[in-house]
């Protein structure tokens, strides 16, 4: 018999009969396990795996200074709770490559060097001096708060090396380690950001190679283990290579992963026990970069997110070779901070929360979406700017919803589902993911990307008919990602949850029903999804679940064994050496083949002498790079690089803050407001107001010691984008009792009826 449902069912009759148009069903016949999902199938999911990358000029206005930033620490503390641990930060970034620590250095701003005298077409390497309060702040991140840091690659001066162990060690003492008691843990380093783009960015000259590159890295990387790591007894695995940012220039094209661990250039094969994993970075769609407009219709087509990153998958795919974790620091579906009318929209979540499962389904192993102080994109606002108060984005509900379906036992998998008799109309609008807990297939998460816009008239439904005979009879529970259309700004829901009206970035409970179906006796389940949104069908009450402390302890026991970071103490301090690439050939063979990969070819054809001429070569070779890459890497240890004291410095008597972030990309982009070392907003309310966690900062003036030209204070919330007319107010009451429906209930056959498992919230946490 088809399925029967719960009472959900019965209040969605009215409305599929109301939509504009009738679907047919999307069939979908999800694997019941990770062993029979094929070769799609995803690593496990690190708990902290949907992360954050934080500009690091602006780390305090998200951090706090003398304080902590409330917002911040409530918004991570929520996706922690769901899911074991709290999400990845990457301190990170253009900016990072400017910065010189001194410990003489005291306070809380960066501060502008009075002898900077590096090379940088934008800012010298030495633009900024910092101390050890830069590194303290990060401690207002929740307890095991996994970090990796960016250190600088771009200065060259006489005392590079001696520099750059001096930063390492700072981050070292202030942050900690694993094992180290509470507070954040460095989980790895990153030596330089974004190398292919230096020639752009003027640190090095246009004959800088991949192989100059490779040697600089090894320097520093082995002198950081000798002086750093190997006396505190951590691995020298705990480095992370970045890869190309763009292969969209010439220069970049060269710092694919094959050329990197490529014999003849690169960080050679030797090198492999100083890597973590490989750092890499992107964006869906850049400001003044891209040759196209960007509209929501074009950013909610799924198959354009595929398509734009198919250069980095074939990254992800070169990373596997190697036997090393891929690790996504730099992501955004618009850089460098945003677009009006998406970034700050539903659609973005919409967007986000998709991303988040397609690149594990490709074995990315972790995802940071990157913010800086000015950006529209970010999921929280902490300052006050664009005459907007703190306040939490629509994106933020993406990492909600992905934090609680993976959930806290540290043994998720998720898998695509194919999709089968889509609608025309719905081409490259419909997605669906399969969510393994260990064994068992647990949810069902299905995507409606079809855009929807607020007040434009009764939505649409697609039903997704899925195949569950090993659920027959089951009930499931659902949970939806809902707003009222994907311009949306604000009134956002995941799983009857608020994250903006508490105003603390706590939840606040704003529909307790908890919606349920049955899995027909022939285990047919048909979910109505509209347009614009998110259903996720489970087995288990997502958001209510307990840590599998077991499992978790037993994951990150076995990452920090496998070369991902983390600080493991075996390794090279230990007793047995820490791994190396797994292969440094193998690749496709549109890429340079190196030295190795060629020999091997040769020999392929089955004659013994040419197998040990080539045999003989090839040990000839190596020992000759070999020798090469001591000498240079001594080189590039001794060798000071030419002064420019005598040059007049760029912008040295301003701190115009509109090269932050990607200078390379300045072109066609409006500068930001300056940044003079000012307080963070949200840190001034919280010491200086004492503002209680039930009181919302909106209704608080923060204090600044300097208010940044062009900022407006606004006591009002961020409002949506089209407010609605008289006769439609009662939409957004009706979606808070009933998340499918965005139309009177004055329309006939409507019943709020539903099933309430005696969870009926007031406004309560959600956990």
């Amino acid at each position: 018999m088809p399925s029967s449902t719960s009472a959900l069912v019965a209040t969605l009759a009215s409305a599929l009969l109301l939509a504009r148009s009738a679907s047919a069903q999307v069939s979908l016949s999800p694997a019941t396990s990770p062993s029979s999902a094929g070769s799609v199938i995803s690593n496990t999911i690190n708990p902290s795996y949907a992360g954050f990358g934080i500009e690091p000029s602006d780390l305090f206005v998200y951090t706090g200074t003398s304080s902590a930033n409330q917002l911040t620490f409530n918004l991570l503390s929520n996706l922690a709770n769901y899911t074991g641990a709290p999400p990845h930060i990457r301190i990170g970034g253009n900016a990072g490559d400017t910065m010189l620590y001194d410990s003489s250095v005291t306070g809380y701003a960066l501060q502008q060097n009075p002898g900077a005298s590096g090379q940088g077409s934008a800012r010298p390497s030495d633009y900024y001096l910092f101390g050890d309060d830069y590194f303290k702040v990060m401690k207002y991140f929740p307890d095991h708060t996994p970090i990796t840091y960016g250190l600088n690659l771009a200065y060259q001066g006489s005392d590079a090396l001696q520099r750059i162990v001096e930063q390492a060690g700072a981050a070292f003492d202030n942050i900690g380690t694993a094992g180290s008691g509470s507070g954040p843990k460095l989980y790895s380093l990153e030596i330089g950001n974004e190398p292919d783009l230096y020639i752009d960015l003027g640190y090095r000259s246009n004959n800088w190679s991949p192989t100059d590159f490779g040697n600089e890295w090894a320097s520093r990387a082995e002198v950081i283990y000798n002086q750093t790591l190997k006396p505190r007894g951590v691995s020298s695995d705990f480095f992370e290579v970045a890869a190309t940012a763009t292969t969209a220039s010439k220069n970049g094209q060269p710092f694919r992963i094959a050329n990197l661990v490529g014999n003849t250039q690169g960080v050679a094969a030797d090198n492999g026990i100083y890597v973590a994993g490989w750092n890499q970075h992107d964006y869906y769609y850049y400001v003044g970069v891209s040759g196209y407009n960007l509209t929501m219709s074009l950013l909610l087509d799924l198959s354009q997110t595929v398509k734009q990153f198919g250069e980095w998958a074939n990254q992800v795919s070169q990373s596997r070779i190697t036997g090393k974790p891929y690790y996504l620091r730099e992501m955004g579906s618009v850089g460098p901070n945003g677009l009006a009318g998406i970034s700050e929209t539903f659609g973005n979540a919409l967007w986000t929360l998709n991303f988040f499962f397609y690149a594990a389904s490709i074995k990315v192993d972790s995802v940071q979406m990157h913010m800086t102080q000015y950006s529209i994109a970010a999921p929280w606002q902490t300052n006050n700017f664009n005459n907007q108060s703190p306040h939490v984005r629509p994106t933020y509900y993406a990492w909600a919803a992905w934090a609680q379906i993976i959930g806290p036992t540290c043994n998720a998998q998720i898998a695509p589902i194919t999709l089968s008799n889509q609608p025309s109309s719905y081409n490259n609008r419909l997605g669906a993911y399969a969510v393994y807990r260990g064994n068992t297939l647990t949810s069902v998460v299905m995507i409606n990307s079809q855009p929807y816009y607020s007040y434009s008239g009764n939505p649409s439904y697609q039903n997704f008919a899925i195949s569950l005979p090993s659920l027959a009879g089951q009930t499931v529970y659902l949970s939806v990602l809902y707003a009222n259309g994907a311009d949306a700004t604000s009134n956002i829901q995941w799983n009857g949850i608020s994250y903006e009206q508490s105003g603390t970035g706590q939840p606040s409970t704003v529909n307790g029903s908890q919606w349920t179906m049955t899995v027909g006796s022939d285990g047919t389940l048909t979910v109505p999804v509209r347009d614009s949104q998110v259903v996720v069908a489970s087995t288990v009450r997502l958001g209510r679940e307990a840590v599998n402390t077991k499992n978790c302890q037993s994951f990150i026991s076995s990452t920090a064994a496998s070369s991902s970071g983390g600080g493991s103490a075996s390794g090279t301090s230990g007793s047995k050496p820490a791994p190396t690439f797994k292969s440094t050939t193998g690749f496709k063979s549109n890429l340079p083949l190196s030295m190795t990969a060629i020999i091997a070819i040769a020999a392929g054809g089955g004659v013994l002498l040419i197998a040990l001429l080539g045999l003989f070569i090839w040990c000839c070779v190596r020992s000759c790079k070999k020798s090469n890459r001591r000498k240079a890497r001594s080189a590039a240890i001794l060798k000071a690089p030419p002064r420019h004291d005598d040059h007049p410095l760029l912008e040295r008597d301003g701190a115009d803050e509109s090269y932050a972030s990607y200078p390379a990309y300045q072109k066609g982009y409006d500068a930001s407001p300056a940044l003079k070392g000012w307080d963070s907003p949200m840190t001034s309310v919280s010491h200086q107001h004492h503002v209680l966690p039930s009181q919302s900062y909106n209704n608080v003036q923060p204090q600044y010691e300097y208010v940044p030209p062009g900022y407006q204070y606004n006591q009002h919330t961020p409002q949506m984008m089209h407010s609605p007319a008289p006769q439609q107010m009662h939409f957004q009451q009706t979606h808070v009792q009933n998340p499918y429906r965005a139309y009177s209930n004055s329309q006939p056959g409507y019943s709020q009826s539903g099933h309430s498992h005696g969870h009926g919230y007031g406004g309560g946490h959600a956990f």
